[in-house]
């Protein structure tokens, strides 16, 4: 996948250890982090530096596609992160994303997983492509929603780190065109 992506609005460039100090910030606020699976709460800048390494090394290995949101009429601060992931070599592609509370609201994390996407089936090949939600964040299940992807199953229980317990997330699913 190319290492930057831009869309009217935004600039996805590849994700930075110096991006951990937005992640830190940002995830620390409890509406942003409950609705992830793995940021803690708080979130001190160690553990987002360790958060970015990780995402680091997945992309190495070939399991993650990870990408800071930032805006493209202003500075080069990540506002976000929008990635996609697989658990296994053999597994489909996920998305997964968030964007920091000043950003909420304003269309931003429709457009940078429209851009990555589209990215993913041009560098990746079309696939199907699967995505998970907390049920108590409907706004994100808009946004997959607006994407094309359709629910799948019945909701599950999925860990938060912030919540220090699972709970309900349902599964959502894009099916490659044929």
């Amino acid at each position: 996948m190319r290492d930057i992506l831009q869309t009217e609005r935004l600039v996805l460039r590849q994700l930075e250890l110096r991006d951990a100090k937005a992640f830190s910030e940002y995830g620390t606020d409890i509406d942003v982090a409950r609705m992830t699976g793995s940021f803690p709460h708080p979130f001190p800048l160690l553990a987002a530096e360790f958060k970015v390494m990780d995402l680091l090394a997945q992309k190495r290995r070939g399991l993650a596609q990870p990408y800071a949101i930032t805006l493209k009429d202003g500075a080069d601060d990540m506002i976000g992160v929008v990635d996609l992931f697989k658990r296994g070599t053999d597994t489909l592609w996920e998305i997964g994303y968030w964007v920091g509370r000043p950003f909420w609201g304003q269309g931003f994390m429709t457009e940078a997983c429209a851009a990555i996407l589209a990215e993913a089936n041009e560098s990746l090949g079309a696939d199907d492509r699967l995505a998970g939600v907390f049920i108590d964040n409907p706004a994100s299940a808009r946004v997959l929603e607006k994407l094309g992807f359709e629910r799948s199953g019945t909701p599950e229980f999925y860990f938060s780190m912030a919540r220090l317990k699972k709970a309900a997330s349902q599964n959502f699913v894009l099916r490659a065109s044929p």
